[in-house]
């Protein structure tokens, strides 16, 4: 990061990548989980998407698919998709409602 400046300072265009970096350094790894059948998840999956946190990865699927390890353990919430945001290797409360992923921080535990 302490390089960057030098690269802001002589190609502007490429400052906002190392921004991007920072960003993500700070808000640590980001994994989104979106689980159901892939009409009734499509809508948390583009809310999902529209997440601005670089770097993050949204990986949707069927419940509980123990072929992908991010999706392991994820199963519909009260018959309904679900999201599952996770920082680090702990998780948010499941969401069923798009409106409910946002780029807010989890609280401090």
């Amino acid at each position: 990061m302490s390089a960057a400046g030098a690269v802001a300072r002589q190609a502007p265009r490429f400052g906002g990548w190392t921004l991007g970096l920072g960003e993500a350094l700070v808000a640590g790894p980001v994994a989104v989980a979106v689980v159901g059948p892939a009409a009734a998840r499509a809508d948390l999956h583009r809310a999902a998407l529209r997440l601005t946190s670089p770097g993050a990865v949204v990986v949707v699927g069927d419940p509980d698919d123990d072929r992908i390890p991010v999706l392991t353990g994820r199963p519909l919430v009260d018959g309904h998709p679900a999201a599952y945001v996770c920082h680090g290797f702990v998780c948010d409360r499941p969401v069923t409602d798009p409106a409910a992923l946002t780029d807010d921080p989890p609280p401090p535990v």
